[in-house]
């Protein structure tokens, strides 16, 4: 007796808990062949739904570079502000890259109508999804909605057992990649105020992120989160998402040895190390393999992708008090981290030097030693006033009940 499998895919079994779910119901419909052409031979039971070019998905080669780099300058009349996404060489580099996975949404008959970029992070277990696009001339015309499931069903199960987060930054100009992502399960978890810049104007990002259930269930780190007072609302509202059990609050005492901060100044070392499209990598560093790094980017002017390792409270009270200090003299807009969960006395440094928590992201960084992913938690500080107000679906509201503006 042969099975059949309907076709029809109802909108309740996408707007999944984690991949695991979301992947389930194409199990038997779509081939997730991106390197040769996947099509998708499905349709959403949405009533209100008009019948749109349903897109192929396959991977992009060296020689898609070109079309690749034109969809952005023609979305973005030039203003895109990540400017090696327009550069060909370096496109033609990043899609040969193993560190990157650069789809195309082609029509029947070949023709490229839009793209989409996967970051891996092999040491982290997670990718991150940016640059969903489709050429101003398919808008309205390619399923826009079926080409990002059929993104998330040909990575993902291309990734299951290597990466087991996936995370985006979606504008807050409009609500569109907001939806997009929610259908697929991917939802809100941190608020990045004024992070970024687009079409000259400044807007906020927010963040959404999906998890195979193994991420959450099995190799989550066992310990009890410890977080500070202010941090409890962010982790309410990631518990009532995902059930991360119990949290012990701490409200550590800050001692600071001004005598100590003084001897490490001396030895403090600042590099600044300028890559190519503008951006900088700053690092402070002392001279035991203390150090705390970070990202620049002048084009939205913000600092980003901040690491460090520290022995005690004073390097990195020293590491931020030179931070906001650059903050304050460059005229920064915008800066983040990803703090433990379980250093309370880092996250009150933090929390006195001006950042707020934005958002509590469970088994965000990944433990090779322990083989278990660790819960972070996003401060951020941004220049006020609020730029243009975040035009955010249902789901991104509730976040921001959590979160202090």
């Amino acid at each position: 007796m042969v099975t059949q499998y309907s076709n029809l895919i109802s909108f309740q079994e996408l707007f999944s808990e984690s991949t695991d779910h979301f992947l389930e119901p194409f199990k038997h419909i779509v081939n997730p062949d991106i390197n040769n052409g996947m099509h998708l031979p499905f349709e959403l039971s949405e009533k209100q739904r008009n019948k749109k070019i349903s897109p192929i998905l396959q991977l992009a080669r060296p020689d898609d570079a070109k079309v690749i780099t034109k969809i952005y300058k023609d979305i973005y009349k030039g203003t895109y502000p990540y400017r090696e996404m327009q550069d060909v060489n370096e496109v033609k580099l990043m899609i040969s890259d193993p560190h990157y996975e650069w789809l195309l949404f082609k029509t029947q008959n070949g023709r490229i109508a839009g793209c989409f970029t996967y970051e891996l992070d092999f040491e982290n277990k997670r990718g991150y999804m940016r640059g969903f696009n489709i050429k101003p001339k398919y808008q309205g015309i390619i399923d826009s909605v079926k080409a990002v499931i059929g993104s998330m069903i040909g990575i993902w199960n291309q990734y299951q057992n290597k990466i087991y987060n996936w995370y985006c930054e979606n504008r807050t100009a409009h609500s569109k990649s907001q939806y997009l992502s929610v259908v697929c399960g991917i939802n809100p978890i941190a608020f990045f105020p004024n992070k970024d810049i687009f079409f000259g104007k400044v807007e906020s990002d927010i963040m959404h992120i999906i998890y195979n259930l193994k991420v959450l269930r099995s190799f989550r780190a066992k310990k009890i989160p410890l977080i500070i007072p202010a941090v409890k609302n962010c982790f309410s509202y990631a518990t009532i998402k995902y059930n991360l059990g119990k949290i012990k609050v701490k409200n550590p005492r800050l001692k600071i040895d001004k005598k100590e901060i003084n001897i490490l100044q001396k030895k403090l070392d600042i590099q600044v190390n300028r890559s190519p499209f503008q951006y900088e990598k700053i690092t402070f560093s002392l001279s035991n393999k203390s150090y705390f790094q970070f990202l620049f980017t002048p084009q939205v002017n913000n600092f980003e992708k901040v690491h460090y390792h520290v022995n005690n409270i004073n390097e990195l009270y020293l590491y931020l008090k030179h931070f906001k200090r650059i903050i304050d003299n460059w005229n920064i807009r915008y800066a983040e981290c990803f703090v433990s969960a379980y250093k309370p006395i880092f996250q009150k440094l933090f929390y006195r030097m001006g950042f707020q928590p934005r958002g509590y992201v469970p088994s965000w960084k990944y433990d090779n030693q322990n083989k278990s992913f660790n819960d972070s938690i996003v401060f951020n500080w941004f220049k006020k006033p609020l730029g243009s107000k975040p035009k955010l679906i249902i789901e991104g509201q509730e976040l921001l009940k959590y979160i202090e503006l």
